[in-house]
């Protein structure tokens, strides 16, 4: 009787690590998206913070352009990453 009980209680553990485990490979999909994302936004920023001559430099309203495209590009990326795990 108490060899089958620890039996089940061996096999409730480990289910119960099974569903951890899974939410947290989930959360780290979602952070792993999310930084995939970002970085996006840190190399178009981080060539502006460059000392070389870069394209509309005289244009005043240069950085409405920029955050458009790198937004449009954002959401791009955005819908292809949601595609991607959702295919999983």
């Amino acid at each position: 009787m108490t060899e089958l009980i620890s039996n089940v209680l061996q096999q409730l553990s480990g289910s119960y690590n099974n569903i951890l485990n899974n939410n947290l490979n989930d959360n780290l999909t979602t952070l792993t998206i999310f930084e995939a994302l970002l970085a996006v936004l840190a190399v178009i920023t981080g060539f502006f913070g460059m000392n070389i001559p870069l394209p509309m430099t005289e244009d005043p309203n240069a950085w409405i352009y920029v955050s458009l495209c790198s937004f449009i590009l954002w959401l791009i990326l955005a819908k292809v990453m949601r595609w991607i795990v959702k295919k999983r």
